[in-house]
């Protein structure tokens, strides 16, 4: 009786185990991924921002270039 009874609870705890790290662990790793996505948002809002302020003086000066040029 003993021989069936300790590796069956045995087996049920450490599935209880398992069960209670992994929700834990996912736990974690959705609020690193929402942490993750959050930051790359925010650096694609600056990229564009900053890509704006580096290209807008160059079109600019093309346009001024094209009038100047007569096309």
């Amino acid at each position: 009786m003993e021989y069936v009874i300790g590796p069956v609870l045995a087996l049920l705890v450490g599935m209880k185990f398992t069960v209670w790290k992994t929700k834990e662990q996912a736990k974690k790793c959705d609020t690193c991924c929402e942490q993750v996505d959050e930051k790359i948002r925010k650096q694609n809002e600056l990229m564009s921002a900053q890509t704006l302020k580096i290209l807008l003086p160059v079109a600019k000066s093309v346009t001024k270039i094209n009038e100047q040029l007569g096309l």
